[in-house]
């Protein structure tokens, strides 16, 4: 059954406001873990998100293109030229659902807007794989692409949990002492698998895709994915970890959102670190309405990435 927020301010549009009420909320977590219905969970969240993709009205392209060794997506629209840069996007799904190409709603109005092309990475989903596999296999990638476009600047994409997985590939590459990333653009990210931000109680119930029942759902999704290992290891929860040197970055979150105080929190310390960073919050918005092209929300936010990492688009 659909967590419905229907206590809505006037602020956003109509189309938003009968958005939230028709959406359906995440499968729980039980649902994840319980093998017997992991597949059913996965088939009704992956069919919502390539819904979405229903909703675009420019010509765009999806091809497959294995790269460091992983099948991944590549993206283009009508607007894409040959630039001087690329986008790397790691999607969202909690690592138990989506793919580059299931969630690529999220990511083709970027490159629409700035005509820049894209390439989505894929990685093992849970439980077929676990930390760090997902770092290493996103590591494999970006080395690939440093590799065959070495004179092209790199945007790195995330959403959700594979905003997190972003930023722990950037501490990874930065302690490397690796070309990183020019740009990063997080949206609604994950960087807590604590679930101390106050919002996980503060905002739990307002957000119609996701509960947090007070940080307790964010910890067992953490422990699902790094069993064992300390919630606060800055490879799990990126939030942690020394953000000296990292890029310029762009955060996007929703208001309503429990993972409203992972970005603020994330923002805050990237200042304290010195790191140039623009945290951007959408009132009234839910967890990725950037997948919701429909809405006007949606497209001022993928305007906003747009002249972020191409200030011409």
């Amino acid at each position: 059954m659909a967590l419905t927020a229907r206590r809505l301010g006037k602020s956003m549009s109509e189309t938003a406001r009968q958005r939230i009420h028709s959406l359906r909320a995440y499968p729980t977590l039980e649902t994840w873990m319980n093998p017997l219905t992991r597949s059913l969970a996965r088939h009704f969240a992956n069919q919502d998100w390539l819904k979405t993709q229903d909703e675009i009205d420019f010509t765009y392209r999806i091809s497959d293109v294995v790269i460091g060794g992983r099948d991944c997506a590549a993206y283009e629209t009508e607007n894409t030229t040959d630039t001087d840069q690329i986008i790397l996007y790691i999607h969202g799904g909690g690592i138990v659902s989506g793919s580059p190409r299931i969630n690529a709603s999220m990511i083709l109005p970027t490159c629409h807007l700035s005509g820049v092309p894209g390439i989505g990475a894929s990685y093992t989903l849970l439980p077929e794989a676990r930390f760090p596999t997902q770092i290493n296999e996103i590591d494999a990638v970006y080395k690939a692409l440093l590799e065959s476009h070495p004179n092209k600047d790199i945007i790195l994409i995330g959403d959700s949990f594979g905003g997190g997985i972003a930023v722990s590939c950037l501490l990874k590459w930065r302690d490397e002492k690796i070309k990183l990333p020019s740009r990063v653009v997080l949206a609604s990210p994950a960087l807590d698998g604590t679930g101390a931000s106050d919002t996980h109680v503060t905002l739990d119930g307002h957000d119609p895709l996701m509960k947090s029942n007070g940080g307790r759902a964010c910890r067992r999704l953490f422990n699902f994915y790094a069993p064992g290992q300390d919630l606060k290891n800055p490879m799990v929860s990126p939030i942690y970890g020394d953000l000296t040197g990292l890029p310029p970055t762009l955060i996007h979150v929703g208001s309503r959102e429990i993972l409203l105080g992972d970005a603020a929190r994330f923002a805050e310390g990237l200042r304290r670190a010195g790191v140039q960073s623009t945290l951007r919050v959408f009132d009234g918005m839910f967890h990725l309405f950037h997948m919701h092209w429909a809405l006007e929300e949606a497209k001022e936010a993928h305007a906003d990435i747009a002249h972020f990492i191409a200030p011409r688009a």
